[in-house]
């Protein structure tokens, strides 16, 4: 079965499903598409008209959580936590996984100082509950990586970025959560998960909005 992954250069959500995908050490495919202009093949076959899609011959999965939770189950090594409970409560922190991006991406659009700072309290008040649910790590349940990994390190990718012009650094008060971060992104699915232009087009993105956020390194 030929596993061919649609995407958007930028997406967190997309930058999950490659990390899976990595991690298994399955052979892909991956095709980007211009979310501006979206192609007619693409709307199509894509219900909500978003990346991730993965295509595994005639049949297309949509929604990065349906999607991993599929490779998990079809492909091995398993990433999800083999106890039910530990199972169950990996799938509620991809949701504060969700809210720091969703809170990270109003932050970096932001062009006022008032829709920075809101996003920034967001922010802190997420770390403040990552930081109190980690443990010596070094990923989420300890030494094994798992799937609520995958869902968090994007997050990481994206404010590696923002922090080179944030002053304070956001996490510099959160030892565990920055030595999370630091963990993730040094692992190689990971580090190969974005293109190789992947900071320039993030930084463009930026400058194209008008982001306070580069301002504040001036």
């Amino acid at each position: 079965m030929t596993l061919k992954l649609i995407s958007f250069k930028l997406c967190p959500f997309v930058q999950r499903s490659i990390i899976t995908l990595l991690e298994k050490k399955l052979d892909f495919e991956i095709a980007y598409i211009d979310l501006k202009q979206k192609p007619d093949w693409f709307l199509d076959i894509s219900p909500l008209g978003k990346v991730p899609l993965l295509q595994l011959d005639e049949l297309v999965l949509f929604e990065s959580s349906a999607i991993n939770e599929y490779l998990d189950e079809a492909y091995a090594p398993r990433l999800h936590p083999a106890d039910l409970l530990l199972r169950a409560q990996n799938r509620a922190w991809i949701e504060i996984a969700n809210q720091l991006s969703a809170a990270q991406f109003k932050l970096a659009m932001a062009q006022q100082v008032i829709a920075a700072e809101a996003a920034q309290n967001q922010l802190t008040i997420l770390f403040q509950q990552l930081e109190g649910k980690l443990g010596t790590g070094p990923f989420f349940n300890g030494s094994t990586f798992a799937l609520v990994d995958a869902c968090f390190a994007p997050f990481f990718t994206r404010q590696l970025l923002i922090d080179k012009h944030l002053k304070p650094v956001l996490t510099s008060c959160f030892s565990k959560t920055t030595a999370y971060g630091e963990q993730l992104l040094a692992r190689e699915s990971v580090a190969n998960s974005v293109v190789a232009d992947y900071q320039q087009i993030y930084l463009e993105r930026l400058i194209d909005q008008g982001s306070w956020i580069l301002g504040q390194s001036d």
